[in-house]
């Protein structure tokens, strides 16, 4: 693609999709601002950006902490962003704030990504005003299909909705193993193979959500037989519905708190 790549912030998150991108020949080159030098990584660190090649970059991807943001991008120099696209990482931070904190007017694209683009099964929501071009998206979408699946959204603030079903998504479904590896400790099971036993079961039930045209419903129903060992806990599951309640106000929690960090 012949892209030049700066990361601010080269922690798990922004390693992740820098190594993918490096790795898939999606970008030739990344140098990479971060005090603290990652091990084992093809791209360039730099402790601070004063310490930069002065070159501008086709991309600028902030993978910082979100307080850190302002300070992140304001000690660029015009030169290295005259030509880039600012893609963020970070979660709660608005396109505003990162156009305020740009010395010129640039294309900017937030990103909501999920810890499994660490193992490149990530689910990562993308938003993008109008100045952002079709085949800029198609480029954007094809970084972060490298290290799973991208979705577009048609309005920022559906950027909360992202987060609370898949950015934070990930931390249900440990809970929920969790659980059900506890409940095989309770019927008899060692331990490390209930956790496995879990761990393994996810896998196949996703694995099944994701194929094409896979209907979560339909799936539910496969493994239902009447009055059979899935029926006995699906009815316990859904009596008065309370997992379903439960998921329900506990996703509307974290999207509120989304818009809490974002000052909304």
């Amino acid at each position: 693609m012949g892209l030049n790549a700066l990361f601010l912030g080269y922690g798990r998150m922004g390693a992740a999709l820098g190594e993918a991108w490096l790795g898939a020949g999606l970008v030739d080159g990344i140098d990479a601002v971060d005090p603290i030098r990652a091990q084992d990584v093809q791209a360039r660190l730099y402790r601070q950006a004063a310490d930069l090649p002065d070159t501008p970059y086709d991309l600028v991807v902030m993978a910082v902490k979100p307080v850190m943001a302002r300070e992140a991008l304001s000690a660029l120099p015009a030169s290295q962003l005259q030509n880039a696209t600012i893609i963020s990482v970070m979660a709660g931070v608005p396109l505003r704030t990162l156009r305020a904190s740009l010395p010129l007017e640039r294309p900017v694209v937030r990103s909501m990504p999920n810890t499994a683009v660490m193992v490149r099964q990530g689910c990562v929501g993308l938003y993008a005003d109008e100045d952002v071009s079709p085949a800029l998206r198609q480029t954007i979408s094809r970084l972060f299909d490298a290290v799973g699946r991208s979705f577009w959204v048609d309005d920022e603030a559906q950027l909360h909705a992202v987060t609370a079903i898949s950015g934070s998504g990930p931390a249900y479904y440990h809970l929920f193993s969790e659980a059900l590896a506890d409940a095989g400790v309770n019927l008899g099971l060692p331990r490390e193979l209930a956790k496995q036993l879990a761990a393994q079961t996810a896998l196949g039930a996703a694995t099944l959500q994701t194929q094409y045209d896979a209907d979560f419903v339909a799936l539910r129903q496969a493994v239902t037989s009447p009055n059979g060992t899935t029926h006995a806990a699906i009815e316990e599951f859904e009596q008065g519905q309370a997992l379903r309640r439960l998921v329900d106000v506990a996703a509307a929690k974290a999207g509120q708190r989304s818009v809490e960090l974002s000052g909304g």
